[in-house]
């Protein structure tokens, strides 16, 4: 980490997998990201369907004493949104039944906390 606080922060998407006939989720990523030289694998990242547009969000698990599900990572605005970016940008390029106009790049936090409040 520099004197100023910041750090240089790298992802490389390693995989991604459309998924058919499994409700709202249309597609599986793993994403390495590099933090400094600390490489942390990030896998499950989710696109979905979700109203009407396609959205990301970040791998999640059911708390065991509530049942809601909660973020299993947790990112930094910007990263989540240049990550979520990248994987729509990679699912345009590919052939397939997402309509281009539909895709937003939606930070991977912006849905949590509506996940956790609709369980």
């Amino acid at each position: 980490m520099s004197a100023d606080g910041t750090a240089t922060v790298t992802f490389v998407v390693t995989g991604l997998e459309r998924i058919c006939g499994a409700g709202r989720l249309l597609a599986l990523a793993s994403v390495e990201i590099d933090l400094e030289g600390v490489v942390i694998l990030v896998q499950g990242v989710q696109v979905i369907r979700h109203h009407g547009q396609i959205a990301t969000q970040a791998p999640r698990f059911r708390d065991p004493r509530t049942g809601a599900w909660m973020p299993a990572v947790v990112l930094p605005d910007e990263l989540g949104a240049a990550i979520a970016g990248e994987l729509h940008n990679m699912l345009k390029r590919q052939a397939g039944r997402i309509p281009v106009p539909d895709l937003i790049a939606t930070p991977i936090e912006d849905l949590l906390d509506e996940s956790i409040a609709g369980g």
